[in-house]
């Protein structure tokens, strides 16, 4: 068995259907927005490491119309777990992107700055010139100027997700659970994801699978063996990777401003 170092993060991973079965029904049953077929703006914040332990973070914002089997949410009532097929990326598809104005301000960490309109692969973003430094767990504002006929304007103030210390996993003898312990968070409305990734006997290389566990983000939980065999199982390369949720939403107009905002464990390295 081989343990693979995970270097990029996945910002879009919560809105993924092929993803996370067992967490959408946590985010279905928790989230009251109305119609999830309607307008939508989502901030993500995620952090990268320097070598020397400084934190950086580059804010993607996204606006669009069109209909979310589910959305990102921290609010858990209870534990979930579910395995099934692991892929990163903007799984967002079917949406129409929409115009939220020239640039989206700010304020992280106290520092003012602005996410401009950009153009990618997958349609219209908000992005930073560059990554910068800033402390997890800080607030952020966003202000969306808004436009006619695109996404109305908005501001949403949230709490980033904080740093977080969590243990290396061991496969356990027999038929015991995983026992896990993390630090607890500063504050409430935030979740702790594990994703137990690992690679099947057909691709012993490729890390094609996860068992995906949403815990109450208390700083002690467990994963039951009955759903970590088949991680704990495989013989080829594996991951573990922990996450620490928040979100906040508003209403925009006829839309929902939302803040996703994440810090990973191990926690990608900044380039």
């Amino acid at each position: 068995m081989m343990l693979r170092t995970l270097r990029s993060p996945s910002r879009w991973i919560w809105t993924a259907p092929v993803l996370a079965a067992g967490l959408f029904a946590a985010c279905e049953s928790s989230l009251d927005l109305g119609s999830q077929q309607g307008i939508w703006g989502f901030v993500t914040v995620s952090a990268t490491k320097s070598p020397t332990g400084t934190n950086f973070t580059a804010p993607e914002g996204l606006f669009f119309h069109g209909n979310l089997s589910a959305v990102p949410n921290a609010d858990f009532a209870f534990d979930t777990f579910a395995d099934g097929v692991f892929s990163e990326g903007n799984n967002l598809t079917g949406v129409t992107y929409l115009d939220a104005g020239n640039a989206v301000e700010t304020v992280v960490s106290g520092v003012t700055g602005s996410l401009n309109r950009v153009t990618t692969s997958n349609g219209t973003a908000y992005q930073p010139s560059a990554a910068f430094l800033y402390n997890p767990g800080d607030s952020i504002v966003v202000r969306v100027p808004g436009v006619t006929g695109g996404f109305p304007n908005g501001e949403i103030r949230a709490k980033t997700a904080e740093p977080f210390a969590f243990p290396q996993i061991s496969v356990p003898a027999g038929t015991s659970a995983i026992q896990l312990g993390w630090t607890a968070p500063q504050g409430p409305n935030s979740a702790l994801i594990v994703s137990l990734r690992y690679a099947t006997t057909s691709a012993p290389n490729v890390l094609g699978r996860h068992v995906l566990c949403t815990f109450i983000d208390d700083g002690v939980d467990s994963i039951p063996f009955r759903w970590h065999q088949t991680w704990s199982a495989s013989s080829g390369v594996r991951a573990v990777v922990a996450t620490r949720l928040r979100t906040h939403y508003v209403p925009a107009g006829q839309g929902n401003l939302g803040v996703v905002s994440t810090y990973q464990v191990p926690t990608p390295p900044h380039p």
